[in-house]
C-alpha cells in the first residue's frame, strides 16, 4: 500500500506587528500627498477613494485601519470648508422683534375722517304716528277726482318720503302730484297740514 501525501502549501513568511504598523503609516502618508498634491493642482478637489493593497493580518489591527481611512477622506475635504464658510446654514440668525406698545388706543392722524358725533337734525315723520297718518290720509284721498290707480301710491309716497329723507321732499311730491293734475289743490292742501301735524325733528 502506497499513502499519497497532499504537498503542503508552503508557509508564509510571518510578519512583525512593528513591520504591520510601519507599512500603514507610509501608505497613510503617501496617500496625505497624493491628497496635497490634487487639492493644489485643481480649485475644486475631486474625491477618489484610495484603495489599500492587501495586507495579511493575523491580529486584529482596527486603530490603524479606521486612521488610514479617515485620513484618506478627511483631509481633501478640507479645502471644501474654507469655501462653504461664507455659505453657512447653521448660522445663528437674529431675529429683532418688534414690541408692541402697551397702549392699544388708535392714533389719529391728520387727514382721518371724525365719524360719529350727533348728527344734524331735520324735519321728518314720526314713525309712532304711521297708523294714524294712514287712516287720516286715507280719508282724505276718498275723493271721485283723485283716479283710484294713484291713491296707493300717493298714500306710500308722501310717507316714505318724509319719514326717511325728510318732510321738504315730501312737500315736493305733493306739488309735483298738483301738477301733474292727480291731486286737487284742496285735497293736496289738506295732506300738507297732516304732514306738518305728524312731523318731528330728528
Amino acid at each position: 500500500m502506497t499513502n499519497s501525501v497532499a504537498q503542503q502549501a508552503p508557509a508564509q513568511p510571518q510578519v512583525s506587528h512593528e513591520d504591520r504598523m510601519a507599512e500603514l503609516r507610509r501608505k497613510s502618508e503617501i496617500s496625505r500627498q497624493n491628497a496635497k498634491a490634487k487639492v493644489k493642482a485643481n480649485s475644486e478637489p475631486v474625491v477618489e477613494p484610495v484603495e489599500a493593497e492587501p495586507v495579511t493580518v493575523t491580529e486584529p489591527v482596527l486603530v490603524s485601519v479606521e486612521s488610514t481611512t479617515a485620513t484618506a477622506v478627511v483631509t481633501p475635504l478640507a479645502s471644501k470648508v474654507d469655501e462653504s464658510a461664507a455659505k453657512n446654514v447653521f448660522k445663528n440668525v437674529d431675529v429683532t422683534v418688534v414690541k408692541t406698545s402697551s397702549d392699544r388706543r388708535r392714533k389719529r392722524r391728520r387727514h382721518d375722517k371724525k365719524g360719529g358725533g350727533r348728527q344734524k337734525q331735520e324735519k321728518k315723520l314720526n314713525r309712532q304716528k304711521y297708523l294714524e297718518y294712514k287712516y287720516a290720509a286715507k280719508d282724505i284721498l276718498d275723493n271721485p277726482n283723485i283716479p283710484e290707480e294713484h291713491r296707493s301710491n300717493i298714500l306710500g309716497q308722501v310717507w316714505a318720503k318724509g319719514e326717511r329723507m325728510g318732510v321738504a321732499d315730501s312737500m315736493e311730491f305733493i306739488d309735483q302730484k298738483v301738477l301733474e293734475e292727480i291731486l286737487p289743490e284742496d285735497v293736496a292742501q289738506r295732506i300738507r297740514d297732516l304732514v306738518n301735524k305728524m312731523t318731528t325733528r330728528r
